[in-house]
Formats: C-alpha cells, sequence, structure tokens
C-alpha cells in the first residue's frame, strides 16, 4: 500500500499516465489538442517536479521519489488484477507470467535508458549541453513570448534591406510574378538575359573573384556549351533511351577513381556536387556500418572545420556530429585527437584535401591509421582538391598521401565542376568497394509504379551534364591539368609571399601548394580589410571561428595575384589609418551584430538572406 508521503506524487502520475494514454488514442481532435500543448509540457513537468520537491522540503514526501511511486504504483495495480482473477489458480498462474514478463520489458528498458544516460553524460561535452539548453530556450522563447519574437522580428526587419543590398537587387528591376497571357517573342528574352548575362559575366572575366567560377579560356566555355545542347532534353533514369550517358558516366568515375589511385574493386557515383557527394558519402556509412553493428545513436567524427555539408548531413540522417577542434597553428584534424573521441557508435572520421576554411590538408595517412585500427570509415572530402592535388605530385610537389592509396580511406568526394572544369552541378562521390556503394543506393521494389531503384538521391538527373563533364576531362587530358596546376600553384605562392610582407596580417596554416590562401590578422579587423577590398572590385570569403578570409586562385585569379596584393597592401593601411572607432558596414557589422547571439537567432537570419535570394 502507498503511504501518505507516496500520495504526493500520485496526482501527477496518474495524469502523466492518463496523458500517455490519450496520445495514444487515434482522435483527430484529441490529436490537434497535443500538438497545440506538446511544446510546453516538457517546461511544464520539470515546473511540477520541482513545486513538490520545493513544496515539501522537510516533510515525509521528501524522503519519498518519482521511481518509487511508480513501483509501488506497478505492484498496486498487480495487486488488483489478480483479486479480478479470482481464485482460479490457473488465470492467477498466466497472469503472474505475463506479469513478470511485462516487469522483464520495463527493466530493459529502463536499463536501456540509464546507459543511454550514463553515456550521454559521459560522451557530451559541456558545451553541447550548453548549446543544447540554450538552444532550446532560445527557440522556445522566441515562438511563444511575444516581447521576444517582438524584438527579433524588428532585427530582422532592420537587417532585411542591408542583406538586399548584398545580394544586389536592382530597386528598379521588373518582376515577372505571373504567366505572361501570350508568350514572349524568342529574341526578345534572349536579348533581356544577355544584357544581364554580359554585366554579370564580367565580374568573373575581371579576376577578382575568390572560386565560383574555374575556367578562363573561352573555347572550353563553347565546347560545354555545345555538348549540353546535344544531350539537353536526356535524362539518366532513363538508361536505355541513353546508352551513351551511361558509359559517360561510368568513365567519369573510372577516370577519377584513378586520379585517386584507385584499383579496380573501387568504385562511385555522379552526383550534382559536393555536398550531396559528402550526404551520400556518409548515408552509405549510416547504412553499411549502422546495420551491421547495431548502432542506434550513429555518431561522426571531424575537424571543427569540415564543411557544413557534413552538418546538413547529420541534420537530414539523424547523425550526432563530434566537431574536433583544429589544431590552433596548423588548422588541421589531429589523429591523436580523434582517438580521444571513438565509441562503439563511431561510424567514420571526416578528413578534408584541402579543407575550405584554410586550404590545408589534414593528416590522412595518421587518420587511415586510426580507422583501420578501430575498424570504422574514412571519408577524404577532396572536392577542392581532387583535381588539383594528384597533378602537383605528378609535377613534383611535396604532396602528402590523400587518397585510396591510404588503406584506411572508404570514401572520397571529388568535384569535377571545380577544378575538373565541368559544367556547374557535378560532382563523383567514390567508395573502395562495391558493398559500401550499395548502401547509398535507394531500392524500392513495392511501388505500385513499378520497381524503382537509384544510385543517388535524384530520381531524373539533367543527362547533358554527364556528358559535359565527360567531355571535359578527355579534351583537358592529364598534360592539359597539369599545365593549369602549375599556374595555379606558382600564383598561390607568390600570394602567399606577398602577404607575408604586408605588415598587420599574416597566413593562417602550414601552407602547402594548394589553392586556397587564407589570413587574418590580431592588429584589426580583418572584416573591414575584407570590406576595403570589396571597393576594390574583390568578392572575397569571409570565414569564422577565428575571423579570417581566403581567396580560392582559379585560372581568372592566376593573372591578377599582384594586382591583389597591391589592392590588399592599400586596404590594410586604410583600416589603419582609420582606426578602431570607425563605423561598421558590410560582412565586418555582420559578424560583428551577431558574433554573441546564440545559433537561433542568427539561423532566423540566416532565413532572411535566404528567402530574400527567392524573392524575385
Amino acid at each position: 500500500m502507498m503511504s501518505t508521503s507516496d500520495t504526493d506524487w500520485f496526482l501527477p502520475v496518474s495524469v502523466a499516465t492518463v496523458l500517455g494514454l490519450l496520445l495514444a488514442v487515434k482522435i483527430p481532435e484529441l490529436a490537434i489538442i497535443v500538438r497545440t500543448f506538446r511544446p510546453f509540457l516538457s517546461f511544464l513537468a520539470i515546473a511540477i517536479w520541482l513545486a513538490i520537491r520545493l513544496l515539501h522540503i522537510g516533510s515525509p514526501a521528501w524522503d519519498s521519489s518519482l521511481f518509487h511511486v511508480l513501483v509501488l504504483s506497478l505492484h498496486q495495480l498487480k495487486e488488483n488484477v489478480l483479486d479480478l482473477a479470482g481464485s482460479s489458480q490457473s488465470i492467477i498462474s498466466v497472469i503472474q507470467w505475463l506479469w513478470r514478463m511485462l516487469e522483464d520489458i520495463l527493466g530493459i528498458i529502463l536499463l536501456i535508458g540509464t546507459h543511454r544516460l550514463i553515456y550521454c553524460a559521459y560522451h557530451y561535452t559541456v558545451a553541447e549541453w550548453k548549446n543544447l539548453v540554450v538552444q532550446n530556450i532560445c527557440d522556445f522563447a522566441i515562438h511563444n513570448i511575444p516581447p521576444i519574437s517582438s524584438a527579433l522580428n524588428k532585427y530582422k526587419d532592420k537587417m532585411g534591406p542591408e542583406l538586399d543590398e548584398l545580394l544586389k537587387k536592382n530597386k528598379n528591376r521588373v518582376i515577372t510574378s505571373h504567366l505572361p497571357l501570350e508568350g514572349r517573342p524568342t529574341g526578345n528574352i534572349i536579348a533581356e538575359l544577355e544584357s544581364f548575362a554580359k554585366t554579370e559575366n564580367a565580374t568573373i572575366a575581371e579576376g577578382k573573384v575568390s572560386g565560383t567560377v574555374y575556367p578562363a579560356d573561352q573555347s572550353h566555355t563553347d565546347l560545354m556549351n555545345k555538348v549540353y545542347a546535344l544531350y539537353s532534353w536526356s535524362n539518366p533514369l532513363h538508361g536505355g533511351i541513353w546508352p551513351k550517358l551511361n558509359q559517360c558516366e561510368a568513365e567519369i568515375i573510372a577516370m577519377t577513381a584513378n586520379l585517386m589511385h584507385g584499383n579496380d574493386r573501387v568504385v562511385g557515383t555522379c552526383s550534382s556536387g559536393g555536398t550531396e557527394s559528402i550526404i551520400l558519402a556518409i548515408k552509405a556509412h549510416r547504412n553499411y556500418y549502422a546495420k551491421r553493428r547495431g548502432i542506434s545513436h550513429p555518431e561522426l567524427i571531424c575537424c571543427s572545420s569540415a564543411h557544413a555539408a557534413v552538418d546538413k548531413a547529420c541534420d537530414m540522417l539523424g547523425i550526432r556530429k563530434i566537431a574536433v577542434p583544429s589544431d590552433s597553428k596548423t588548422f588541421t584534424l589531429s589523429a591523436k585527437a580523434v582517438q580521444k573521441y571513438i565509441t562503439s557508435n563511431t561510424l567514420l572520421i571526416y578528413a578534408s584535401a584541402p579543407s575550405y576554411p584554410q586550404g590545408v590538408i589534414d593528416p590522412i595517412e595518421e587518420l587511415s591509421a586510426v580507422a583501420q585500427r578501430f575498424d570504422i570509415g574514412l571519408h577524404v572530402d577532396a572536392c577542392l582538391g581532387g583535381f588539383v592535388l594528384p597533378f602537383a605530385a605528378k609535377l613534383g610537389y611535396d604532396i602528402p598521401k590523400f587518397s585510396f592509396d591510404c588503406p584506411g580511406v572508404t570514401s572520397m568526394s571529388v568535384d569535377t565542376h571545380k577544378f575538373g572544369y565541368a559544367s556547374k552541378g557535378t560532382s563523383v562521390v567514390l567508395y573502395r568497394d562495391k558493398e559500401l556503394r550499395h548502401a547509398q543506393y535507394f531500392c524500392y521494389s513495392k511501388w505500385t509504379g513499378g520497381m524503382y531503384a537509384t544510385a543517388t538521391i535524384a530520381g531524373s538527373r539533367p543527362g547533358a551534364l554527364l556528358a559535359a563533364t565527360w567531355a571535359a576531362l578527355v579534351s583537358i587530358g592529364e598534360s592539359g591539368y597539369c599545365e593549369r596546376v602549375q599556374s595555379i600553384i606558382k600564383a598561390s605562392e607568390k600570394m602567399v609571399e606577398g602577404i607575408s610582407q604586408i605588415p598587420g596580417i599574416y597566413i593562417m596554416g602550414e601552407q602547402r601548394p594548394t589553392m586556397v590562401v587564407c589570413f587574418a590578422s590580431d592588429e584589426m579587423d580583418i572584416y573591414r580589410v575584407g570590406g576595403m577590398m570589396s571597393k576594390r572590385g574583390w568578392h572575397l570569403n569571409d570565414l569564422q571561428h577565428p575571423p579570417c578570409m581566403h581567396i580560392c586562385i582559379t585560372l581568372n585569379v592566376v593573372p591578377m595575384v599582384q594586382q591583389f596584393l597591391d589592392d590588399l597592401s592599400e586596404s590594410v593601411h586604410e583600416v589603419r589609418k582609420e582606426g578602431a572607432s570607425a563605423k561598421k558596414k558590410g560582412s565586418a557589422a555582420m559578424y560583428g551584430s551577431v558574433g554573441g547571439i546564440p545559433e537561433g537567432p542568427v539561423n532566423q537570419i540566416l532565413e532572411i538572406y535566404t528567402d530574400l535570394t527567392l524573392t524575385p
């Protein structure tokens, strides 16, 4: 029987039980009510628990506990059921057996929950717990506390025009939001687009844009356009209609695998870009390793500088991302540090060759040994370096091993639409064997539309891009890539040397011959330097944690290296001359204003920016 001290807990336990039963009942009206109040249930439960505890300090109820009441409630329920069974021993025996089974199941659930709680308490970092709490509080406040949501909306309204300015939207632009009653003449359409394209493409031709567009010669652009036109209506989903496209895709994969030191067992697929390649690789590792090892809470280990596509993949696939802080000097992922975070739930290590922010190459050989030792996957993100590093090695530059010649590497992502000089929207994801690639596929045999299977996320794909990618690779050839890489590396070396001689700024990371040059400053706001460079027509990439910026050297940038150094020197001089009290504008103002704000509100500002890109 329950004591007086236990009854204080009985009412909330009973209410919670009734609510739980109601949640299981499929009544549409009730579902609407539950959805309305669900966001408040966690806070309400914590408040009730605290109230009961605080109100009964020093009383007999203080010595009781919720767990104790639950056990007593189950015992009381068992006695009541047995009383209803009467004197039939056979029925009583069946009820007792079933009840023991129920208690065993509840015990197993309790053990699993306890294990998960201990695991989280031991393995989750203080920063992770802090972010979780702060994020939940912020989300609740933004959506449920009017003064806070009102203040955020005012801030968003203020940021809107500034973000619109960053997108360089013409206030006098003509907007077409409805289909015209009569179709426009072809010449009229082409004339409108040509007028904009001429101005917009001129920015790239100036050679002042970091990354973005990688080829520089018109003849290559003409080739891409002609090949695209040949297959502009094709769709690889219907392989029997366009068999040549299947061959093109297979040959793209084979040529890329060969560059990455892949043997005959290395396979892959083409995707829409680096982000999809990374998502597919992580999905394949989750499906392959998690299912075979009974992992229900998979984890991925990467460097804090890993590409945001990793976060996107983990968000989509329900994977916990463990970000290991990069080395404070080299900005690479330490193999020794990685070992500290490996658990029974680890699927793979994610490494970069090179990383997007600082352009440094992680120690893939060391990480490969770690992956082999713990029998986990190792993905190498070579989206930037895949068509640079192999040719740099052929040219005699000191390039560490980063591909399938490291036995622990299980997958790689290589962008053909960057330094492979293919049209935008193509990449390759490679796997050490077919079994891992199979884990990437989606197969559904019971669809009413027939048996369905796709290798990538997309169903229909533009076959013209595959044809153009194949044409790019075979038209340039090994000698052409070597020539292009040579000019990029020489430009990189000259830029690094020149930046090192500018007082007030410094190069970040150990510089190897790559295409990314990253710099920062301890004396001034580096974003203000970037603002000054923007005034001079440069489009650089602002980075954070720590504040810095980089330029990705393309063939368009190569002849502009000296101009870049001259402009950078003048920009640094101007910022120093203005002093720290000068008003911040552009990215300097944006990064400065959001630096101390929790993730939730900042994400809402990013949502505004994305909304503006989708607004006519």
